[in-house]
């Protein structure tokens, strides 16, 4: 998920293309990592490449699918914890709560269209890290929705499929005019929801 403002520079030549809304492949699930094949040096690269993708394109998230690669891995930044990087390997999702939370989302994936989503407030996350290890978290509000949103790339789920209606959807550009919106477009809430941003 990209950072809002963030202008990316002439894409480093290690890194591959963005896949993006359309293509078939990034809509159907991907396939586990073998956990014997984590600290091996051809996936290691590849987590090395997924950071560089993350910090090129400005992004709060990004995983496999996104660079072609359509095995279930992701990074992401971990709010609670000033942004640090978190590698996901094929992690399994539990939904803790059916409260929802809402925020506007955009994608790398999808460019220039933003969203209104609602997400389950909290989840627990077990998988692997970087280095092969287990690792369970807790996560709810913003960072349950961020890694939702990530985890979604894994199942071939992109955030256009989780709208309520169509009408959540915006151009990037109506969505900086947003301050010009009725109050209760395109739901009441809409027009002040949070946008997620982390800081570096």
């Amino acid at each position: 998920m990209p950072v809002s403002g963030f202008e990316s520079h002439a894409m480093p030549a290690e890194l591959p293309p963005l896949v993006t809304l359309g293509n078939p492949r990034l809509s159907q699930p991907s396939m586990p990592v073998a956990v014997n094949q984590i600290v091996n040096d051809d996936f290691q690269s590849r987590l090395r490449t997924l950071r560089l993708g993350l910090e090129h394109h400005g992004a709060n998230g990004i995983a496999a699918p996104q660079l072609g690669w359509f095995e279930r891995y992701l990074l992401m930044r971990d709010p609670s914890n000033g942004g640090d990087l978190i590698y996901w390997i094929n992690p399994q999702l539990k939904i803790l709560s059916a409260d929802l939370v809402w925020y506007w989302e955009g994608c790398l994936s999808v460019p220039g269209i933003k969203a209104y989503v609602g997400r389950p407030s909290a989840v627990s996350v077990a998988g692997f890290d970087e280095n092969g290890e287990v690792i369970e978290r807790l996560f709810d509000g913003w960072e349950a929705h961020l890694f939702q949103h990530e985890f979604d790339h894994l199942d071939g789920i992109l955030f256009p499929y989780r709208v309520a209606d169509p009408r959540h959807m915006v151009s990037a550009t109506e969505f900086d005019r947003r301050g010009d919106w009725p109050e209760d477009w395109p739901l009441p809430g809409a027009k002040h929801a949070p946008v997620r941003i982390v800081n570096d």
